[in-house]
């Protein structure tokens, strides 16, 4: 064996070593990739920036489309199932129980009865938001989708353009699941229907292709909801001290109790009422995205690329409603019956308070958001003329999603509350802004993908990535209950003849995330404190949004995914 052939291979080991070795520095992904539906690239782990996949280079590395020569087209089909179980404690904090074992005293029987105490939550299916259509349930994720390539004869130009969706995610509930107080159904889709690209082979080597992505956004929510909050305690003495007894008599000092309705005990608003059911679809049928890309194959076994994805504006609109719950309307409608002014003839803002006697509200609703910028560098090494690894470093800037703003055309009652509770939360104008935090954090993540080539018609891959949560411990919620996950694939490609092939792949994702109860002083030690102000929070401050204060969550994710494609010359 020659020295030169020595050292090449020692190079390659060493390259390899490094590559399985190197292991992220902080927090991963959310969806990422999850849904582009290219099966090379599942079953590869999704590393394949140095490896760009057919027509999904488009996504992955446009520069990668100087591979395909002529004219191809490729059909795809992804299938996928995303369940998430939330198992509720059997039981509270020792805080959170001692504060309802107050409201209990002298309130109504079962003014603190939670349906959700004890029980276990589970998704039925997937929900999406589809252009033309809105929010629509399925039994699982199924969409068919494809592109096409040119490049002329002789030519270092390749053109083409493809069908994908960098984000679809979503699930629904039954009426009448315990977890629906976070979502009856919910989704965040973004699909690019339209991708005109073009790569450039600059050297023999060296080759460079950018995208301009055209995009639909859209976002859709189900939500009924409950606040178990402090505020209903203490309304609750307020109408216990409005409602004398028999041989009971004023003892004539004025109380805040002297202008709350005397309302019968079941009609009572209770703890865990569901104080209203807010319903909306928001889309932007067209944004725009862009992806540029290099691919260098410096060396016949050593190819290295990067891409970079820019974000993408998701400022949608739509309308909402909003079906105010029966005890709160009955409270209000009947505290604004007993006062000498009507809440619709107050002046200005005030006016917003007449929100709260309206059994339904209906208008506009503004929704903005970003996709966030992504980028990646890899590596596709031969290590032997069968045996081939690739590995991906990312990085995607998800700290855009630090809350998800909403703006309304006209004021909800409850939002109005919140204005005066938490107005970081529900900014003005009352009633018509409300955020509901995230508090996502930028991410890095590294995928490893094996190829290994059976025959010349056969290749079969094995794909691994490690997707740490993109959720740090103090924001973790049932809302989105992704902990740190690994994923694993199993793929094939297999070669019909000189122009057609077939593509397949498989994976699975599973994450198991604890949301303990206690989140009630705002300055606790963030590194003792893991959960966050979305979802169990005891903070009576922390109005958006805890419905489940004073509970134990335990959620698990389940991921499966199905890839399939043909691709052919034409």
């Amino acid at each position: 064996m020659d020295l030169h052939r020595t050292t090449r291979i020692a190079y390659r080991q060493y390259l390899l070593a490094f590559m399985l070795i190197a292991s992220p520095a902080s927090h991963a992904v959310l969806t990422d990739s999850l849904t582009i539906g290219n099966a090379k690239a599942l079953g590869l782990g999704h590393a394949v920036t140095a490896d760009p996949p057919g027509i999904d280079s488009i996504h992955f590395n446009p520069a990668g489309l100087t591979r395909l020569k002529g004219r191809q087209r490729e059909i795809k089909l992804i299938g996928g199932a995303f369940n998430i179980e939330l198992e509720f404690s059997d039981g509270y904090t020792d805080t959170w129980t001692e504060r309802l074992e107050a409201a209990q005293v002298g309130a109504p029987e079962g003014f603190t009865f939670d349906e959700s105490n004890g029980q276990t939550s589970e998704t039925e299916g997937a929900a999406l938001m589809v252009p033309f259509v809105g929010l629509t349930k399925l039994p699982l994720l199924l969409a068919p989708l494809g592109g096409a390539s040119y490049s002329p004869p002789e030519s270092k130009i390749t053109f083409a353009t493809n069908v994908y969706s960098p984000l679809m995610v979503g699930f629904s509930r039954a009426d009448d699941d315990p977890g629906r107080f976070m979502g009856e159904a919910l989704s965040f889709t973004l699909l690019t229907y339209f991708s005109p690209s073009v790569a450039v082979q600059v050297t023999d080597t060296l080759s460079i292709g950018g995208t301009l992505t055209f995009n639909y956004a859209g976002v859709g929510l189900d939500l009924p909801f409950r606040e178990p909050n402090q505020g209903l305690h203490w309304l609750e003495s307020l109408r216990q001290g409005s409602c004398l007894q028999e041989g009971e008599l004023p003892d004539g000092n004025l109380t805040f109790s002297d202008f709350i309705p005397c309302i019968p005990e079941d009609e009572a608003v209770k703890v865990y009422d569901t104080l209203g059911y807010l319903s909306f679809e928001v889309e932007k049928s067209l944004t725009f995205g862009m992806n540029v890309g290099v691919l260098w194959e410096a060396m016949p076994w050593l190819h290295l690329g990067a891409v970079y994805q820019s974000p993408i504006s998701m400022d949608m609109e739509g309308e909402f409603t909003w079906d105010q719950g029966a005890s709160l309307l009955n409270f209000f409608q009947q505290l604004e019956a007993g006062l000498p002014i009507q809440f619709n003839t107050l002046p200005g803002q005030l006016q917003a308070l007449n929100s709260l006697v309206e059994p339904k509200t209906e208008g506009k609703i503004k929704v903005d958001m970003t996709m966030p910028e992504h980028f990646a560098i890899g590596t596709s090494v031969q290590l032997t003329p069968s045996f081939k690894v690739n590995a991906d470093w990312k990085f995607t800037r998800w700290s855009e999603w630090e809350e998800i703003p909403l703006e309304l055309s006209k004021p909800i009652g409850v939002i109005v509350i919140a204005n005066a509770v938490q107005p970081e939360a529900a900014p003005p104008p009352a009633g018509q802004g409300v955020a509901f935090p995230l508090g996502l954090e930028d991410t890095w993540n590294l995928s490893l993908g094996f190829e290994y080539q059976w025959n010349d018609q056969l290749a079969l891959r094995v794909g691994f990535e490690d997707r740490p949560s993109s959720i740090p411990k103090t924001s973790r919620s049932p809302l989105l209950p992704i902990g740190d996950a690994k994923l694993y694939s199993l793929g094939a490609e297999y070669k019909l003849n000189n122009t057609d092939s077939l593509n397949f792949a498989i994976a699975s994702m599973k994450s198991t995330v604890s949301m303990p109860g206690g989140c009630f002083r705002l300055d606790r030690d963030e590194e003792l404190n893991t959960c966050g102000n979305l979802g169990n929070a005891e903070e009576y401050s922390q109005f958006i949004y805890n419905p489940y204060s004073g509970s134990s969550i335990e959620a698990k994710l389940d991921v499966l995914l199905i890839e399939a494609s043909y691709r052919s010359v034409w």
